[in-house]
This record gives C-alpha cells, structure tokens and sequence, in this order.
C-alpha cells in the first residue's frame, strides 16, 4: 500500500502547493488576485466532485490527463510571463487557474478514492489515500503559514524555483500521458520512454517532491549566506515518511506440525474472532471439524502444492495505516523459506501447481487510467524453485480464433495449474467482457477458450473445471458451474444456488470447497457441494476462508 500512499501524495502535492505558493506570493503583491486565488480554491471542491463523477466514466482517461495537464502547463506560463512583466492576471483567469490546477490532481484522487472506500471498500487503500491527501494539505498549509514570516526576497526565490519545477513536470506528465492516448507519433515508443518519469514512474512519483524541497533548499542558501538563524528547520521532515514494521506474525507454531502435516489437511485462513484471527491453521481432510493446529503465519491468501507454498501477507507500517504486501515462500515444513517478493497491490488470489514448481500471485491495484471502476488486476507468475518472476500474464501472446488478440486494459485473475504444470488456465477480462483463458508457460502463449467464466479452478484428474458464471442482474449474480474441459459442455451446481464471489478448491474429483462470508461480520465459513449431485451445500470449516487441499 505503500506505492498508493505515494502516489497520493505526489497527486496532492502537484494540487495544493502550487496554490499555496502563489497564494504567499500574491498576498504580498495583489491582495485582489489572491483572493481570486482563494475562490478558486473554494470552487474547486464541488468542482472535484463532478469531475471525480465524469472522470470515472471517460473512456480515454490518459487523453483527459493530457489535455488537463496542457492546460495547466499554459496558464502557468501565462502567469510566469505576466508576473515577469509586473502585470497582474486578471481576476477571472486567476480563479479559473486555480480551479483547474486544483481539479486536475484532485479528480485523480477522487476516482482512487472511491474505487478503495465503495468498490474494493477496502480500509488500508482508503487509510493510505486519505493520509496521504492531509498530509499533502499539511505540507502546504505549513508553506503558506512559514511565507507570512520569510522576507519578500527569500519569498520570491522560493516562489520562481517552484514555478520552474512545477513547469517542468507538468510538461512531462502532459508529454506522457499524451503518447498513452496514442495522440502523438511514435506514441508506443515515446510512452515506454518515458514511463520511468510519468506520474507512475520511479521518478516521475517523487518530482512532486521537489516542488517543496527545492524552494526550502534555495531559503536554506540565501540564509546561510547571511549566517541569519534557520526558520525553516523541520520543514523538510514532513516529506519523509519511515517504514516502521509491524508485527510479523512468523512466530512459531506452539505445537508441532508434522503429525498434522504429514497426512492429507486442508490449509485454511481462520476468520474467527480472537487471537488466531487471519492466521493459517490446518485440518485433516477427513475430520475438518477436529482440532486445529496453528502454524503461527498471518496470511491473507494461501495456496501449496508438492513441497511449496505461497502466503500473500500484510504487513503493518506506520501507524498500523501504511500497508505492504508481500508474497512469502512457504517450504514442506510450512515455515518461511527465501526472501518475501513485494506485491504490487492488495492480495486477491494465488494458486501454486501440484508439483510444486510454479505459483501465481494477482493483487488488485489502482490508478490504471483504462480502468473505469478505479482498480484493475495483475497476475504475475513465479519459479518456487529459485524465487524467478515469470512476468505479468499481460505479458503473454494472446490468440482468439486463430488471430493474435490484444487490448490496453487485459485484465487477469484466477489461475489454474495442470499436472504438468506447463498448462493452466485463468480469467481474462477485456471491453466488459470475461473470458477463459488456456495457457502455455513454456510458449508464453494464452488461447481464448470460452466466454463468462470467472475464477477457474481444475479438477485433480484434469477432467473438469469449476468457475463462477455471471448470471446478473447486477454485479453480484455469480453462480457455480463446471465445465468439461473435452466436450466443453457445462452445467449449474443445483446444490449452490447463492451467489458465490470465490475461486473454489477441490477436495476431491467431485466435490469443491468454497468461502462465504456472514453479513455484517468479517467472519466467513467454507462451504462443500458436490458438482454432479443435487444435495444442497453445508458447511465443511466454520470460520475459515482460503481453503487448499494437500494431499
């Protein structure tokens, strides 16, 4: 969570200290422009609620972001041109630039900020969100606080340094999100170019940084020069925020796991209220009610296979706010192994192959321009052998119908192991479409197989393949079904007639293990049904989600 707190930030300070130091600078040259200024801050909070509305719905955001970011480039010349000739804007274009300054950062955050808190309603994305905006406000407010106090030189240095940095990046992010909307020549070529320094990039995040450190940087100097007292000491501070880690939840299982490890169990997250809540525990198959043993791992999703496993985590930064996820090796003895990988967003599925070798991670992130709803998927494959990154599924050839296939906003979750390994299966989401997806690891090659199937699961023989079906109306209105991957006839599961948002285990070759979650609680139970039966579905582990089968 740490790379959405960051970006936040860099979104916000682009919005807020911009006018905060226009607004320090014209209080102390036109007091009438400055309170334009302030209007213009005002008119922009109703502002970023209508353009947070539209902007999620535009179907060519990085065109918007172009546009946006152009404008703003020009006026702000428009001003550096005028204050450099001592005259004044006028006042309506003054309010105006404000507006757009403001609603060009802040529509961004808006659409993240809504994806987190109502479609994801995840609380760590919206914490980070959250703290990062009052902390970009802070930063500026504490500028125009300490710009009443500097003298009018000090003021003004720092006021041009500013104006130069914010020109700059303004013309990257506009040069960059332009060659994403293929609105210049060469558009594939120059995005790649300048990825690195784009609003995502590894140092295109942290230019906004500058438009505070430089400015303080350039006060520092012109004081040291005079040998006059430091006004600004602890100003640059705010820009750092540590990692403080949290609790790591490695400590070591009070009982020993290999009686219960070495026959057939089932893996499992516990949901229930107490100590244990979001460790891994483990069952025997063959009584899921007996006594469970727990592995001293908090894990928020679990998968293994042969002599490895994958525990997607979360850890804690600061504050209890600040959160990353990372991807932790799991070996025979179900104790961390290797080096944790960092994930790039919230965990939300992962699935190791029987033998062991391969394991696949997907995370929801956020802030991809293509994704309407605000977040979107990322599916990246891994050698459990030597720790290798295998590459983002997006990465892969894609074919429909004999003919390459491919779209900016391929989205991947769900993957499926053969025996072999080679061969898995997953979900494709592309133009509101679903589809299945058949793929090959050693051709790098995914072959579109069928359409409405969601969250794969394969049978231990092969034989069949288990996926929620969206049956509408509304988002919610997924079904259990399964598939024959020979004939490719497929069928309800009678015996589960609820909608099920969950990628099912199997237990054995005719029955599944999926997760429900109680209402109004962050408690949630696995079910079983059996797919060519009738019986209804009952309960097979109370208070438990992630089930995975070791056999």
């Amino acid at each position: 969570m740490s790379a959405l707190f960051l970006r936040t930030l860099s979104q916000g300070l682009q919005a807020f200290v911009p006018i905060a130091v226009a607004l320090t600078w014209f209080r102390r040259t036109d007091a009438a422009v400055a309170a334009a200024l302030w209007h213009g801050a005002l008119l922009s909070v109703p502002a970023t609620v209508a353009a947070t509305w539209a902007f999620k719905r535009s179907t060519s955001q990085a065109r918007d972001e172009a546009v946006f970011a152009t404008l703003a480039f020009v006026i702000a010349v428009g001003f550096a041109r005028m204050v450099w000739r001592r005259r004044l804007p006028r006042l309506w274009l003054a309010t105006a630039a404000a507006v757009l300054i403001l609603v060009r950062q802040t529509m961004e955050i808006g659409s993240v900020f809504t994806a987190a808190a109502f479609d994801m309603r995840s609380f760590d994305a919206t914490a980070a969100i959250l703290a990062a905006s009052i902390l970009a406000l802070s930063v500026a407010w504490l500028w125009s606080e300490l710009g009443r106090r500097l003298p009018e030189a000090e003021i003004g240095r720092a006021t041009r340094i500013c104006a130069v940095v914010f020109l700059v990046q303004v013309l990257v992010y506009a040069f960059h999100e332009a060659s994403e909307a293929r609105l210049l020549p060469f558009s594939e070529a120059l995005h790649t170019a300048t990825e690195p320094y784009g609003p995502d990039g590894i140092y295109g995040m942290h230019l906004s940084e500058l438009l505070v450190a430089l400015p303080v940087v350039a006060v520092i100097a012109m004081r040291a020069r005079r040998s006059k007292p430091l006004a600004v000491i602890g100003f640059a501070s705010l820009l750092a925020i540590g990692h403080v880690a949290g609790p790591g939840g490695l400590a070591a299982s009070a009982k020993d796991l290999a009686p219960a490890a070495d026959r057939p169990h089932v893996l499992f997250r516990e949901t229930g209220k107490g100590p244990d809540f979001g460790m891994l525990s483990l069952v025997p198959v063959d009584s899921p009610e007996g006594e469970r043993v727990s592995t001293g791992l908090s894990c928020e999703r679990v998968s293994f296979g042969g002599s490895n496993g994958l525990c997607l985590r979360a850890e804690r930064g600061l504050f209890g706010l600040f959160i990353t996820y990372t991807a932790l090796p799991l070996d025979a003895a179900l104790k961390p192994r290797g080096t944790p990988t960092t994930l790039q967003g919230r965990p939300s599925r992962t699935r190791v192959s029987p033998d062991g070798r391969f394991g696949a991670t997907t995370v929801f992130t956020l802030g991809d321009d293509y994704a309407s709803s605000g977040f979107s998927t990322r599916t990246t494959l891994v050698d459990l052998t030597n720790g290798a990154d295998l590459g983002d599924l997006e990465q892969f050839a894609t074919w429909r119908n004999g003919e390459r296939f491919s779209s900016r906003d391929f989205n991947f979750w769900g993957v499926t192991f053969g025996r072999d390994s080679n061969i898995f299966y997953a979900s494709l989401r592309t133009a509101g479409s679903t589809y299945l997806v058949r793929g090959e690891l050693a051709s790098r090659k995914l072959t579109v197989l069928r359409e409405n199937v969601e969250c794969p699961s394969l049978s231990p023989d092969n034989r069949l393949i288990a996926f929620k079906k969206h049956v509408g109306p509304g988002p919610g209105g997924w079904r259990l079904a399964v598939l024959d991957v020979a004939t490719m006839k497929e069928h309800l599961l009678p015996g589960e007639t609820r909608s099920i948002d969950d990628q099912v285990e199997w237990l054995d070759d005719t029955h599944v293990l999926y997760s429900i979650p109680r209402r109004t609680t962050s408690i949630a139970d696995v079910w079983i049904v059996s797919v060519d039966g009738d019986s209804p579905a009952r309960v097979f582990l109370s208070q438990a989600e992630s089930p995975i089968v070791v056999r």
